[in-house]
């Protein structure tokens, strides 16, 4: 009666075969049903394309053949997150077509078989290739690897330590006897210098200790002074005690010679004079750059922004600006570019919201003043007065 009825020919075609196995762990491998979907796909794929089925791979263009309500757009970005998952493997063989890509299951079946195994470890009977002398070799490798390289780190620690302590120890060393000398606490420029001395010029503290002696007996205690010796002793090559003497008795007691190290050209307060426009010869305009750099511990950077904000807010500005503007950086703890260019903004933002509200009011007041209105009284002639009387 229904020999000819095409619901027959619905069970001659292929199926896909989903694994249930699948469903069973697909929250452990974060596959939703869409997912799913699209892997029965590429298995439905393997099924009637690919003969016979252990044949590796089945290319994409295969896939959409036999899913044509699956899209391009949409099997792209689940081959995409399946490759990311480690889930496949999608292999390019020479083609930039997205239909001649590759796609490999046996990513996934390896990941199934060992989440089985370890659910049912009944099946784990399939040994490994190794032997348990294999084992035990590999085993003992890798625990003398291991030693080995703790060994390795506990080295380099201890002389890490080292290095940092006898660091430390040399900086006290010499800190102590520039406090001693100058009966005061070292500054925060004289620090900066010291540790410039004992890293970047790499001197040791006993050195140090006579040349900053020779110093101060000559009552040098500029950090800047005392460093540009360093460079010129570092420059000659002088190490020994005589040597630093003949030094100091040739160049640095000679008068001439002190001028001019006093008035020797410093490229930071030179580009923050060309910046601002203002004449940083005087000896005094250099102290005030020096405190903000190093009394206050200011950046050249920090400095030279200060000198911005004065240049657009004034028209005559000059140090003494510069020095309000700092000084309310110091106190507000701002130590940044950022920090100052917020804080900069906040204060026009105030100054445009004050001058907006004063606007307002005048305003108002001007309104007001229009809504006032006199009482207007029509004269009366004097006769017509007199008459009533």
């Amino acid at each position: 009666m229904h020999s000819t009825s095409a619901l027959l020919e619905i069970f001659r075609w292929g199926y896909a075969h989903v694994p249930g196995v699948l469903f069973t762990y697909s929250k452990e491998l974060d596959l939703d049903m869409e997912d799913i979907g699209v892997l029965a796909a590429i298995l439905y794929a393997h099924e009637v394309k690919s003969k016979p089925l252990f044949e590796r791979g089945i290319t994409t263009g295969q896939i959409l053949q036999c899913c044509p309500t699956l899209t391009k757009n949409k099997l792209s970005r689940r081959l995409l997150k399946f490759s990311n998952q480690n889930i496949i493997d999608i292999i390019e063989e020479g083609s930039k077509n997205f239909t001649d890509k590759k796609v490999q299951l046996e990513p996934l079946l390896e990941k199934l078989e060992e989440i089985i195994t370890r659910d049912h470890p009944q099946l784990s009977f399939v040994q490994n290739e190794k032997t348990k002398d294999d084992e035990k070799i590999e085993y003992l490798e890798k625990i003398k690897q291991l030693e080995n390289e703790l060994e390795e780190e506990r080295n380099k620690k201890i002389a890490y330590t080292e290095t940092l302590g006898n660091s430390d120890n040399n900086y006290k060393k010499v800190a102590d006897f520039i406090s001693k000398k100058t009966g005061n606490l070292m500054s925060v420029k004289m620090s900066n210098e010291l540790k410039k001395w004992l890293q970047e010029m790499s001197l040791t503290p006993e050195y140090l200790l006579c040349m900053l002696e020779l110093c101060f007996e000559r009552e040098i205690y500029n950090p800047k002074e005392i460093t540009n010796i360093a460079k010129d002793l570092v420059e000659y090559s002088i190490q020994s005690v005589e040597g630093l003497e003949l030094y100091f008795n040739k160049y640095v007691d000679n008068e001439k010679n002190t001028i001019i190290r006093n008035n020797k050209f410093d490229p930071d307060i030179q580009e923050f004079g060309s910046f601002t426009g203002i004449d940083m010869i005087a000896e005094a305009r250099k102290r005030i750059y020096y405190k903000w750099r190093y009394d206050w511990g200011f950046t050249h950077s920090m400095i030279m922004k200060a000198g911005e904000i004065m240049c657009q807010r004034t028209k005559n500005g000059g140090l003494e600006y510069i020095d309000s503007v700092l000084n309310n950086w110091l106190k507000k703890e701002i130590r940044s570019i950022e920090e100052a260019e917020k804080e900069f903004q906040d204060f026009k933002n105030k100054n445009k919201r004050e001058k907006s509200s004063t606007a307002n009011i005048k305003k108002e007041n001007q309104r007001s003043n229009k809504d006032e209105y006199e009482i207007y009284v029509k004269p009366v002639p004097l006769d017509d007065i007199k008459s009533n009387v």
